[in-house]
Protein backbone atom coordinates (compact mmCIF):
# COMPACT_ATOMS: atom_id res chain seq x y z
CA UNK A 1 0.00 0.00 0.00
CA UNK A 2 1.87 3.02 -1.06
CA UNK A 3 2.01 6.61 0.83
CA UNK A 4 -0.72 8.14 -1.26
CA UNK A 5 -3.37 6.30 0.75
CA UNK A 6 -2.51 7.91 3.73
CA UNK A 7 -4.47 10.69 5.14
CA UNK A 8 -3.00 10.87 8.72
CA UNK A 9 -0.40 9.27 11.31
CA UNK A 10 -2.26 6.84 13.16
CA UNK A 11 -1.01 6.25 16.98
CA UNK A 12 -1.78 3.34 19.02
CA UNK A 13 -1.30 3.27 22.54
CA UNK A 14 -0.03 0.34 24.29
CA UNK A 15 -0.86 -0.14 27.95
CA UNK A 16 1.26 -2.16 29.32
CA UNK A 17 4.25 -2.91 31.60
CA UNK A 18 6.06 0.19 29.91
CA UNK A 19 7.59 0.67 26.13
CA UNK A 20 11.09 1.07 25.76
CA UNK A 21 10.94 3.50 22.98
CA UNK A 22 14.37 3.37 22.94
CA UNK A 23 14.65 0.33 20.91
CA UNK A 24 15.93 0.81 17.37
CA UNK A 25 13.13 -1.10 15.99
CA UNK A 26 10.50 1.63 18.05
CA UNK A 27 12.11 5.34 18.27
CA UNK A 28 11.54 6.48 14.86
CA UNK A 29 7.59 5.72 15.72
CA UNK A 30 7.35 7.03 18.93
CA UNK A 31 4.74 9.12 20.02
CA UNK A 32 5.68 10.91 23.43
CA UNK A 33 3.04 13.05 23.58
CA UNK A 34 0.98 10.26 23.91
CA UNK A 35 2.93 8.32 26.47
CA UNK A 36 2.69 8.38 30.21
CA UNK A 37 3.85 6.27 33.15
CA UNK A 38 0.87 5.97 35.51
CA UNK A 39 3.00 3.81 37.78
CA UNK A 40 5.54 6.75 38.57
CA UNK A 41 3.07 9.16 37.37
CA UNK A 42 5.69 10.96 35.03
CA UNK A 43 5.90 11.40 30.82
CA UNK A 44 8.30 8.33 30.41
CA UNK A 45 6.64 5.15 29.90
CA UNK A 46 10.29 3.43 29.90
CA UNK A 47 9.99 -0.19 31.82
CA UNK A 48 11.91 -0.98 34.85
CA UNK A 49 13.83 -4.07 35.53
CA UNK A 50 14.19 -4.37 39.28
CA UNK A 51 10.69 -5.82 39.76
CA UNK A 52 11.21 -8.23 37.43
CA UNK A 53 10.72 -9.07 33.84
CA UNK A 54 8.64 -6.05 32.19
CA UNK A 55 9.56 -6.77 28.27
CA UNK A 56 5.67 -7.59 27.36
CA UNK A 57 4.67 -3.89 26.43
CA UNK A 58 7.78 -3.11 24.24
CA UNK A 59 7.24 -6.88 22.37
CA UNK A 60 3.82 -5.74 21.83
CA UNK A 61 4.40 -2.30 20.28
CA UNK A 62 6.90 -3.86 18.17
CA UNK A 63 4.36 -5.99 16.73
CA UNK A 64 2.18 -3.31 15.27
CA UNK A 65 5.10 -0.39 14.56
CA UNK A 66 8.24 -1.51 14.30
CA UNK A 67 9.72 0.60 11.83
CA UNK A 68 11.24 -0.93 8.76
CA UNK A 69 14.32 -0.83 8.93
CA UNK A 70 17.54 -3.73 8.99
CA UNK A 71 16.81 -4.53 12.70
CA UNK A 72 14.40 -7.44 14.20
CA UNK A 73 11.02 -7.56 12.43
CA UNK A 74 8.38 -4.78 10.77
CA UNK A 75 5.51 -4.01 12.62
CA UNK A 76 2.55 -3.87 11.02
CA UNK A 77 1.21 -0.78 10.50
CA UNK A 78 4.94 0.20 10.51
CA UNK A 79 4.17 4.12 9.57
CA UNK A 80 2.00 4.27 12.25
CA UNK A 81 3.13 5.95 15.67
CA UNK A 82 3.24 4.10 19.22
CA UNK A 83 2.43 5.04 22.32
CA UNK A 84 2.80 3.90 26.08
CA UNK A 85 0.92 3.63 29.01
CA UNK A 86 2.59 2.15 32.03
CA UNK A 87 0.10 0.56 34.39
CA UNK A 88 1.10 -2.68 34.98
CA UNK A 89 4.17 -2.74 36.90
CA UNK A 90 1.91 -2.08 40.27
CA UNK A 91 -1.00 -2.32 41.90
CA UNK A 92 -3.78 -2.12 39.06
CA UNK A 93 -6.35 0.30 40.67
CA UNK A 94 -10.78 1.03 39.23
CA UNK A 95 -9.21 4.63 39.05
CA UNK A 96 -6.13 3.77 37.31
CA UNK A 97 -7.47 1.22 34.72
CA UNK A 98 -9.96 4.36 33.80
CA UNK A 99 -7.28 6.71 33.47
CA UNK A 100 -5.72 4.45 31.23
CA UNK A 101 -8.56 4.40 28.80
CA UNK A 102 -9.13 7.69 28.45
CA UNK A 103 -5.66 9.21 28.57
CA UNK A 104 -4.54 11.33 26.02
CA UNK A 105 -7.49 9.94 23.65
CA UNK A 106 -7.28 13.54 21.61
CA UNK A 107 -4.12 11.80 20.64
CA UNK A 108 -4.32 7.90 20.74
CA UNK A 109 -6.63 6.15 18.17
CA UNK A 110 -6.29 2.75 19.14
CA UNK A 111 -5.48 1.16 22.52
CA UNK A 112 -4.26 -1.98 22.48
CA UNK A 113 -4.71 -4.18 25.96
CA UNK A 114 -3.12 -7.49 26.13
CA UNK A 115 -3.91 -8.59 29.44
CA UNK A 116 -7.16 -9.23 31.69
CA UNK A 117 -8.44 -11.06 34.48
CA UNK A 118 -7.28 -14.66 35.70
CA UNK A 119 -7.04 -16.80 33.33
CA UNK A 120 -7.21 -20.15 35.98
CA UNK A 121 -10.87 -21.41 34.68
CA UNK A 122 -12.22 -19.89 38.44
CA UNK A 123 -12.02 -16.23 37.89
CA UNK A 124 -15.62 -14.29 37.01
CA UNK A 125 -13.87 -10.75 37.07
CA UNK A 126 -14.47 -7.23 34.51
CA UNK A 127 -13.88 -3.91 34.89
CA UNK A 128 -15.27 -1.98 38.25
CA UNK A 129 -17.71 1.20 37.74
CA UNK A 130 -14.51 3.80 36.74
CA UNK A 131 -13.37 2.00 33.92
CA UNK A 132 -16.49 0.92 32.58
CA UNK A 133 -17.42 4.49 32.46
CA UNK A 134 -13.46 5.19 30.86
CA UNK A 135 -14.09 2.96 28.29
CA UNK A 136 -18.01 4.32 27.45
CA UNK A 137 -16.52 8.00 27.43
CA UNK A 138 -14.28 6.55 25.20
CA UNK A 139 -16.70 5.20 22.65
CA UNK A 140 -18.47 8.65 22.43
CA UNK A 141 -15.59 10.88 22.32
CA UNK A 142 -12.48 9.37 21.56
CA UNK A 143 -11.01 10.33 17.88
CA UNK A 144 -13.17 13.42 17.63
CA UNK A 145 -16.34 11.51 18.44
CA UNK A 146 -15.83 8.74 15.93
CA UNK A 147 -15.11 6.57 19.43
CA UNK A 148 -11.72 5.16 20.28
CA UNK A 149 -10.78 1.83 19.31
CA UNK A 150 -10.33 -0.96 22.19
CA UNK A 151 -8.51 -3.88 21.31
CA UNK A 152 -8.11 -6.97 23.98
CA UNK A 153 -6.82 -10.52 24.40
CA UNK A 154 -9.46 -13.43 24.98
CA UNK A 155 -7.12 -15.37 27.53
CA UNK A 156 -5.18 -17.63 27.86
CA UNK A 157 -7.25 -19.85 29.79
CA UNK A 158 -7.42 -22.59 27.17
CA UNK A 159 -5.54 -25.80 29.25
CA UNK A 160 -7.60 -24.39 32.38
CA UNK A 161 -11.16 -25.06 30.15
CA UNK A 162 -11.52 -21.11 30.92
CA UNK A 163 -14.05 -19.17 29.11
CA UNK A 164 -13.63 -15.53 27.86
CA UNK A 165 -17.23 -14.95 28.59
CA UNK A 166 -16.36 -14.33 32.41
CA UNK A 167 -14.04 -11.91 31.25
CA UNK A 168 -15.73 -8.27 31.45
CA UNK A 169 -13.48 -6.89 29.29
CA UNK A 170 -13.64 -9.10 26.65
CA UNK A 171 -17.42 -9.71 26.83
CA UNK A 172 -18.01 -6.01 26.65
CA UNK A 173 -19.77 -4.66 23.78
CA UNK A 174 -17.21 -1.85 23.03
CA UNK A 175 -14.39 -3.87 22.66
CA UNK A 176 -13.17 -6.12 19.56
CA UNK A 177 -12.05 -8.95 21.29
CA UNK A 178 -9.18 -11.33 19.49
CA UNK A 179 -8.13 -14.71 20.19
CA UNK A 180 -5.23 -16.90 18.62
CA UNK A 181 -4.55 -19.75 15.78
CA UNK A 182 -0.61 -21.20 15.22
CA UNK A 183 0.60 -20.61 12.10
CA UNK A 184 -1.35 -23.21 10.16
CA UNK A 185 -4.40 -22.30 11.47
CA UNK A 186 -5.00 -24.47 14.29
CA UNK A 187 -5.98 -24.30 17.58
CA UNK A 188 -3.72 -23.27 20.35
CA UNK A 189 -3.62 -25.29 23.62
CA UNK A 190 -4.10 -22.24 25.32
CA UNK A 191 -7.01 -20.60 23.15
CA UNK A 192 -10.14 -19.92 25.03
CA UNK A 193 -13.25 -20.50 23.69
CA UNK A 194 -17.02 -17.49 24.21
CA UNK A 195 -19.42 -16.22 21.63
CA UNK A 196 -17.96 -13.05 22.73
CA UNK A 197 -15.02 -13.17 20.19
CA UNK A 198 -14.81 -11.01 16.69
CA UNK A 199 -11.68 -12.58 15.44
CA UNK A 200 -8.31 -14.31 15.65
CA UNK A 201 -4.67 -13.76 14.15
CA UNK A 202 -1.67 -15.64 13.97
CA UNK A 203 0.26 -16.29 17.43
CA UNK A 204 2.14 -19.54 19.23
CA UNK A 205 1.12 -23.12 19.37
CA UNK A 206 2.71 -26.19 20.50
CA UNK A 207 6.77 -26.47 20.43
CA UNK A 208 6.55 -27.31 16.75
CA UNK A 209 5.49 -24.24 16.04
CA UNK A 210 6.61 -20.94 15.39
CA UNK A 211 6.82 -17.71 17.69
CA UNK A 212 6.35 -14.47 16.70
CA UNK A 213 9.10 -12.48 16.07
CA UNK A 214 8.83 -8.90 17.53
CA UNK A 215 10.77 -6.35 19.36
CA UNK A 216 12.28 -6.65 22.79
CA UNK A 217 13.20 -4.78 25.83
CA UNK A 218 17.63 -3.88 26.15
CA UNK A 219 17.29 -4.34 30.18
CA UNK A 220 18.16 -7.75 32.09
CA UNK A 221 20.31 -8.94 29.46
CA UNK A 222 17.62 -8.61 26.58
CA UNK A 223 19.25 -7.80 23.02
CA UNK A 224 16.37 -5.71 21.54
CA UNK A 225 14.88 -8.54 19.32
CA UNK A 226 13.01 -11.62 20.16
CA UNK A 227 11.58 -14.79 18.61
CA UNK A 228 9.29 -15.66 21.33
CA UNK A 229 6.21 -13.78 22.12
CA UNK A 230 3.49 -15.94 22.67
CA UNK A 231 -0.12 -16.34 23.13
CA UNK A 232 -3.00 -14.06 22.84
CA UNK A 233 -1.01 -11.00 24.42
CA UNK A 234 0.37 -11.39 20.81
CA UNK A 235 -2.60 -12.17 18.73
CA UNK A 236 -4.35 -8.80 20.07
CA UNK A 237 -1.41 -6.06 18.90
CA UNK A 238 -1.74 -7.51 15.74
CA UNK A 239 -4.89 -6.99 15.28
CA UNK A 240 -4.87 -3.35 16.28
CA UNK A 241 -1.63 -2.82 13.86
CA UNK A 242 -4.84 -4.05 10.99
CA UNK A 243 -6.93 -1.36 12.37
CA UNK A 244 -4.06 1.19 12.14
CA UNK A 245 -3.98 0.28 8.51
CA UNK A 246 -7.84 0.61 8.25
CA UNK A 247 -7.85 3.98 9.72
CA UNK A 248 -5.16 5.40 7.42
CA UNK A 249 -6.82 4.60 4.50
CA UNK A 250 -10.22 6.09 5.87
CA UNK A 251 -9.71 7.62 9.14
CA UNK A 252 -13.41 8.37 9.97
CA UNK A 253 -14.28 4.95 10.43
CA UNK A 254 -16.57 4.31 13.37
CA UNK A 255 -15.78 2.14 16.27
CA UNK A 256 -19.24 0.27 15.26
CA UNK A 257 -17.86 0.72 11.69
CA UNK A 258 -14.71 -1.96 12.54
CA UNK A 259 -16.45 -3.97 14.38
CA UNK A 260 -18.59 -4.77 11.28
CA UNK A 261 -15.71 -5.11 8.94
CA UNK A 262 -14.63 -7.52 10.87
CA UNK A 263 -17.32 -9.49 11.17
CA UNK A 264 -18.21 -9.31 7.39
CA UNK A 265 -14.44 -9.93 6.51
CA UNK A 266 -13.27 -13.06 8.93
CA UNK A 267 -11.94 -16.31 6.92
CA UNK A 268 -12.99 -20.23 8.08
CA UNK A 269 -10.00 -21.52 9.63
CA UNK A 270 -9.12 -24.86 11.35
CA UNK A 271 -11.24 -26.58 8.51
CA UNK A 272 -10.55 -30.00 9.58
CA UNK A 273 -13.17 -29.37 12.72
CA UNK A 274 -15.83 -28.17 11.02
CA UNK A 275 -18.18 -28.74 13.99
CA UNK A 276 -16.97 -25.48 15.57
CA UNK A 277 -18.70 -23.67 12.78
CA UNK A 278 -21.65 -22.76 12.44
CA UNK A 279 -24.10 -20.56 10.21
CA UNK A 280 -27.03 -18.26 11.69
CA UNK A 281 -30.02 -17.32 10.05
CA UNK A 282 -27.81 -14.28 8.64
CA UNK A 283 -25.64 -16.28 6.58
CA UNK A 284 -22.87 -15.51 8.79
CA UNK A 285 -20.60 -18.78 9.92
CA UNK A 286 -19.07 -17.99 13.37
CA UNK A 287 -16.70 -20.09 16.25
CA UNK A 288 -16.62 -20.00 19.70
CA UNK A 289 -13.12 -20.72 19.06
CA UNK A 290 -12.12 -18.41 16.04
CA UNK A 291 -14.81 -16.05 16.26
CA UNK A 292 -15.78 -14.79 12.79
CA UNK A 293 -12.79 -16.28 11.68
CA UNK A 294 -9.16 -15.26 10.76
CA UNK A 295 -8.90 -11.23 10.04
CA UNK A 296 -6.98 -10.35 6.62
CA UNK A 297 -4.91 -7.56 6.48
CA UNK A 298 -5.99 -7.01 2.55
CA UNK A 299 -9.75 -7.26 3.44
CA UNK A 300 -9.67 -5.00 5.85
CA UNK A 301 -8.05 -2.30 4.29
CA UNK A 302 -9.59 -2.74 0.61
CA UNK A 303 -13.32 -3.26 2.47
CA UNK A 304 -12.40 -0.08 5.08
CA UNK A 305 -11.41 2.17 1.70
CA UNK A 306 -14.93 2.62 0.58
CA UNK A 307 -16.94 1.87 3.88
CA UNK A 308 -19.79 3.83 4.07
CA UNK A 309 -20.69 4.04 8.00
CA UNK A 310 -23.55 2.15 9.12
CA UNK A 311 -26.05 3.54 10.88
CA UNK A 312 -26.39 4.32 14.85
CA UNK A 313 -26.53 2.28 18.13
CA UNK A 314 -29.97 1.23 19.34
CA UNK A 315 -30.38 -0.67 22.68
CA UNK A 316 -33.49 -2.98 23.58
CA UNK A 317 -33.50 -4.10 26.79
CA UNK A 318 -36.48 -6.18 28.06
CA UNK A 319 -38.11 -6.35 31.19
CA UNK A 320 -36.41 -8.53 34.01
CA UNK A 321 -38.17 -11.78 35.03
CA UNK A 322 -37.80 -12.54 38.02
CA UNK A 323 -38.92 -15.76 40.03
CA UNK A 324 -37.41 -19.27 41.96
CA UNK A 325 -36.77 -21.84 39.60
CA UNK A 326 -34.84 -24.87 40.27
CA UNK A 327 -32.38 -25.74 38.26
CA UNK A 328 -32.51 -29.65 37.46
CA UNK A 329 -29.35 -32.23 37.21
CA UNK A 330 -28.32 -33.81 33.88
CA UNK A 331 -29.74 -35.07 31.74
CA UNK A 332 -33.15 -31.96 32.89
CA UNK A 333 -32.85 -28.28 31.71
CA UNK A 334 -34.49 -25.38 32.76
CA UNK A 335 -35.60 -23.75 29.82
CA UNK A 336 -36.80 -19.63 30.51
CA UNK A 337 -38.98 -17.72 27.41
CA UNK A 338 -38.60 -14.31 26.92
CA UNK A 339 -40.56 -12.22 23.29
CA UNK A 340 -39.79 -9.55 21.28
CA UNK A 341 -42.74 -7.52 19.59
CA UNK A 342 -42.40 -6.40 16.62
CA UNK A 343 -43.99 -3.15 18.18
CA UNK A 344 -41.51 -3.22 20.68
CA UNK A 345 -38.36 -3.53 18.11
CA UNK A 346 -39.39 -1.06 15.81
CA UNK A 347 -40.40 1.41 18.59
CA UNK A 348 -36.52 1.39 19.16
CA UNK A 349 -35.15 1.61 15.83
CA UNK A 350 -34.01 -2.37 15.96
CA UNK A 351 -34.12 -3.60 12.74
CA UNK A 352 -31.12 -6.46 13.47
CA UNK A 353 -28.89 -7.46 16.26
CA UNK A 354 -25.20 -7.48 16.54
CA UNK A 355 -24.58 -8.00 20.39
CA UNK A 356 -26.96 -10.00 22.45
CA UNK A 357 -26.14 -9.86 26.09
CA UNK A 358 -28.11 -12.09 28.87
CA UNK A 359 -27.89 -10.38 32.19
CA UNK A 360 -29.09 -13.06 35.02
CA UNK A 361 -28.59 -13.61 38.80
CA UNK A 362 -28.41 -17.43 40.28
CA UNK A 363 -26.95 -19.74 43.16
CA UNK A 364 -25.24 -22.60 42.81
CA UNK A 365 -23.54 -24.86 44.75
CA UNK A 366 -20.78 -25.80 42.12
CA UNK A 367 -21.15 -22.55 39.51
CA UNK A 368 -18.49 -24.33 37.09
CA UNK A 369 -20.98 -27.32 36.95
CA UNK A 370 -23.72 -24.92 34.59
CA UNK A 371 -23.83 -25.00 30.85
CA UNK A 372 -25.81 -21.74 29.23
CA UNK A 373 -27.33 -21.35 25.83
CA UNK A 374 -29.39 -19.16 24.38
CA UNK A 375 -31.33 -19.60 21.05
CA UNK A 376 -32.98 -16.69 19.12
CA UNK A 377 -36.29 -16.71 17.43
CA UNK A 378 -34.60 -18.09 14.11
CA UNK A 379 -33.66 -21.10 16.25
CA UNK A 380 -29.65 -20.28 15.94
CA UNK A 381 -28.33 -21.52 19.76
CA UNK A 382 -24.75 -19.89 21.06
CA UNK A 383 -23.24 -21.30 23.55
CA UNK A 384 -22.57 -18.71 26.15
CA UNK A 385 -20.45 -20.85 29.12
CA UNK A 386 -19.28 -24.12 29.05
CA UNK A 387 -18.72 -26.51 31.65
CA UNK A 388 -15.16 -24.98 34.22
CA UNK A 389 -14.26 -27.55 36.09
CA UNK A 390 -12.05 -25.72 38.56
CA UNK A 391 -14.95 -23.43 38.82
CA UNK A 392 -16.44 -24.66 42.37
CA UNK A 393 -17.68 -21.64 43.39
CA UNK A 394 -20.72 -21.56 45.73
CA UNK A 395 -21.40 -18.08 44.86
CA UNK A 396 -23.61 -18.46 41.69
CA UNK A 397 -23.48 -15.24 39.68
CA UNK A 398 -25.26 -12.18 40.46
CA UNK A 399 -26.45 -9.74 37.38
CA UNK A 400 -23.38 -11.20 35.30
CA UNK A 401 -23.76 -10.36 32.04
CA UNK A 402 -23.11 -12.96 29.07
CA UNK A 403 -22.22 -12.16 25.23
CA UNK A 404 -22.30 -13.01 22.05
CA UNK A 405 -22.06 -12.31 18.40
CA UNK A 406 -23.00 -15.32 16.95
CA UNK A 407 -26.98 -13.67 16.32
CA UNK A 408 -24.88 -10.68 14.49
CA UNK A 409 -27.22 -9.38 11.54
CA UNK A 410 -30.40 -12.01 12.63
CA UNK A 411 -33.76 -9.74 13.18
CA UNK A 412 -35.01 -9.55 16.69
CA UNK A 413 -38.54 -10.63 16.74
CA UNK A 414 -39.82 -13.74 18.58
CA UNK A 415 -38.86 -16.11 21.48
CA UNK A 416 -35.71 -16.02 22.60
CA UNK A 417 -35.15 -18.91 24.79
CA UNK A 418 -32.46 -19.43 27.95
CA UNK A 419 -31.36 -23.24 28.19
CA UNK A 420 -29.85 -24.02 31.30
CA UNK A 421 -27.62 -27.09 32.34
CA UNK A 422 -26.81 -28.57 34.91
CA UNK A 423 -23.91 -31.13 34.34
CA UNK A 424 -23.79 -32.81 37.67
CA UNK A 425 -25.54 -35.94 37.41
CA UNK A 426 -25.95 -36.35 41.77
CA UNK A 427 -26.48 -33.09 43.77
CA UNK A 428 -27.43 -32.44 47.55
CA UNK A 429 -28.52 -28.95 46.41
CA UNK A 430 -29.74 -27.92 43.38
CA UNK A 431 -29.12 -24.35 42.07
CA UNK A 432 -31.90 -21.59 42.09
CA UNK A 433 -32.71 -19.25 38.94
CA UNK A 434 -33.70 -16.13 40.39
CA UNK A 435 -34.04 -13.33 37.41
CA UNK A 436 -33.10 -12.58 33.75
CA UNK A 437 -33.16 -9.97 31.28
CA UNK A 438 -32.43 -9.66 27.35
CA UNK A 439 -30.25 -7.45 26.27
CA UNK A 440 -30.23 -6.38 22.63
CA UNK A 441 -27.64 -4.28 20.57
CA UNK A 442 -28.68 -3.34 16.65
CA UNK A 443 -29.10 -1.11 14.84
CA UNK A 444 -31.69 0.58 11.90
CA UNK A 445 -30.51 -1.43 9.04
CA UNK A 446 -32.34 -3.98 7.35
CA UNK A 447 -31.98 -7.52 6.65
CA UNK A 448 -31.94 -6.15 2.92
CA UNK A 449 -29.23 -3.36 3.56
CA UNK A 450 -27.14 -5.79 6.01
CA UNK A 451 -26.77 -8.49 2.86
CA UNK A 452 -25.82 -5.47 0.75
CA UNK A 453 -23.08 -4.81 2.86
CA UNK A 454 -22.19 -8.14 2.84
CA UNK A 455 -21.75 -8.15 -1.58
CA UNK A 456 -20.19 -4.94 -1.03
CA UNK A 457 -17.37 -6.53 0.61
CA UNK A 458 -17.35 -9.07 -1.52
CA UNK A 459 -16.81 -7.07 -4.46
CA UNK A 460 -14.24 -4.81 -2.15
CA UNK A 461 -11.79 -7.97 -2.17
CA UNK A 462 -10.62 -7.66 -5.85
CA UNK A 463 -9.07 -4.47 -4.46
CA UNK A 464 -10.88 -2.36 -7.05
CA UNK A 465 -11.23 0.64 -4.49
CA UNK A 466 -7.69 0.76 -3.50
CA UNK A 467 -6.69 0.20 -7.00
CA UNK A 468 -8.81 3.53 -8.81
CA UNK A 469 -7.56 5.41 -5.71
CA UNK A 470 -10.46 7.11 -5.25
CA UNK A 471 -11.93 8.95 -1.97
CA UNK A 472 -15.04 9.31 -0.38
CA UNK A 473 -16.38 11.88 1.81
CA UNK A 474 -15.83 11.42 5.27
CA UNK A 475 -19.41 11.81 7.59
CA UNK A 476 -19.04 14.01 10.65
CA UNK A 477 -18.90 12.97 14.20
CA UNK A 478 -21.60 12.51 16.48
CA UNK A 479 -21.27 15.95 18.32
CA UNK A 480 -18.40 15.84 20.95
CA UNK A 481 -17.88 17.39 24.80
CA UNK A 482 -14.62 19.03 26.20
CA UNK A 483 -12.31 15.81 27.18
CA UNK A 484 -12.91 15.04 30.88
CA UNK A 485 -10.33 12.92 32.69
CA UNK A 486 -11.57 10.39 35.11
CA UNK A 487 -10.45 11.21 39.34
CA UNK A 488 -7.72 10.57 40.59
CA UNK A 489 -7.43 8.23 43.84
CA UNK A 490 -6.21 11.56 45.52
CA UNK A 491 -8.95 13.65 44.44
CA UNK A 492 -11.70 11.00 45.25
CA UNK A 493 -10.45 11.19 48.65
CA UNK A 494 -10.36 14.61 49.28
CA UNK A 495 -14.30 14.87 47.72
CA UNK A 496 -14.84 12.75 50.27
CA UNK A 497 -13.72 13.71 53.16
CA UNK A 498 -15.61 16.69 51.98
CA UNK A 499 -18.66 14.88 51.56
CA UNK A 500 -18.42 13.81 55.22
CA UNK A 501 -17.19 16.83 56.67
CA UNK A 502 -20.19 18.53 55.37
CA UNK A 503 -22.82 15.85 56.13
CA UNK A 504 -21.26 15.98 60.03
CA UNK A 505 -21.51 19.76 59.94
CA UNK A 506 -25.24 19.44 58.61
CA UNK A 507 -25.83 17.29 61.73
CA UNK A 508 -24.12 19.23 63.87
CA UNK A 509 -26.32 22.18 62.66
CA UNK A 510 -29.44 20.13 62.71
CA UNK A 511 -29.34 19.13 66.58
CA UNK A 512 -28.03 22.70 67.06
CA UNK A 513 -31.11 23.96 65.90
CA UNK A 514 -33.60 21.66 67.90
CA UNK A 515 -32.09 21.55 71.10
CA UNK A 516 -30.45 24.89 71.40
CA UNK A 517 -32.09 27.80 70.42
CA UNK A 518 -35.27 26.48 71.95
CA UNK A 519 -36.35 29.94 73.98
CA UNK A 520 -34.94 31.79 70.76
CA UNK A 521 -38.31 29.92 69.01
CA UNK A 522 -40.41 30.66 71.95
CA UNK A 523 -39.73 33.98 71.92
CA UNK A 524 -40.15 34.35 67.74
CA UNK A 525 -43.66 32.30 67.90
CA UNK A 526 -44.96 34.84 70.57
CA UNK A 527 -44.03 38.14 68.86
CA UNK A 528 -45.71 36.50 65.93
CA UNK A 529 -48.48 35.81 68.29
CA UNK A 530 -48.51 39.34 69.49
CA UNK A 531 -48.68 40.60 65.69
CA UNK A 532 -51.99 38.24 64.77
CA UNK A 533 -53.30 39.71 67.73
CA UNK A 534 -52.81 43.52 67.11
CA UNK A 535 -53.76 42.50 62.96
CA UNK A 536 -57.39 41.11 64.09
CA UNK A 537 -57.97 43.57 67.13
CA UNK A 538 -57.26 46.61 65.14
CA UNK A 539 -60.34 48.01 65.30
CA UNK A 540 -61.05 46.65 69.28
CA UNK A 541 -60.62 49.81 71.06
CA UNK A 542 -59.81 47.26 74.09
CA UNK A 543 -57.48 46.02 72.73
CA UNK A 544 -54.90 44.78 75.32
CA UNK A 545 -51.09 46.83 74.98
CA UNK A 546 -49.17 44.48 77.31
CA UNK A 547 -48.16 40.87 77.63
CA UNK A 548 -46.01 38.49 79.58
CA UNK A 549 -43.33 36.46 77.72
CA UNK A 550 -42.72 32.56 79.29
CA UNK A 551 -39.49 34.48 81.24
CA UNK A 552 -42.46 36.38 83.22
CA UNK A 553 -41.12 39.85 81.01
CA UNK A 554 -43.33 42.67 80.30
CA UNK A 555 -43.59 43.57 76.24
CA UNK A 556 -45.10 46.49 74.88
CA UNK A 557 -47.42 45.40 72.62
CA UNK A 558 -47.50 48.42 70.41
CA UNK A 559 -44.20 48.36 70.42
CA UNK A 560 -43.95 45.03 68.83
CA UNK A 561 -43.44 45.60 65.44
CA UNK A 562 -39.94 46.72 65.86
CA UNK A 563 -38.88 43.54 66.98
CA UNK A 564 -40.26 41.70 63.98
CA UNK A 565 -39.12 41.68 60.38
CA UNK A 566 -41.21 43.35 57.88
CA UNK A 567 -41.30 40.18 56.23
CA UNK A 568 -42.98 38.16 58.75
CA UNK A 569 -45.70 41.03 59.58
CA UNK A 570 -46.38 40.72 55.75
CA UNK A 571 -47.13 36.99 56.06
CA UNK A 572 -49.13 37.63 59.00
CA UNK A 573 -51.21 40.42 57.15
CA UNK A 574 -51.52 38.19 53.86
CA UNK A 575 -52.48 35.05 55.86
Amino acid sequence: MGQEYYWKRVTVCVIDDGLEWTNRDIKDNYCPEGSWDLNDDDSDPMPEGGNGKNEHGTRCAGEIAAAANDFCGVGVAFSSRIAGLRALDGTMTDSLEATAFNLNMNINDIYSCSWGPEDDGKTVEGPHYLAMKAIKHGIDMGRGGYGSIFVVASGNGGSNDDNCNFDGYASSIYTITIGAVTESGGLPFYAEECPAMLGVTFSSGSKRNFDIVTSDWTQMDGSGCTRHHTGTSAAAPLAAGMIALMLEVRPCLTWRDIQYIFVLTGIKVNLLHQNIWEKNAAGLWHSNFHGFGIISAWRLVSVAKAWQSVPWLTTYTSPQEEFERQIPCFPGELVVNISVSKEDADSYGLFIVEYVQVKMTLSHPYRGHLVIMLQSPAGTVSTLTHVRPKDNSTEGLNNWIFTSVKFWGEEPCGTWSLIILDSSSVLSEHGTFKSWSLILHGTPLTSEQFQDKIRFVQEAYSGKYLDENISFPCPPPSPSLDVMQPLTDKTLKIITLVGFFAFFMAVYETFEYMFCYKDEKKKRVNALQIVQRQVDGSNNSDTYHLLENDDNSIVDQDNIADNVPMTEIDSVKSG
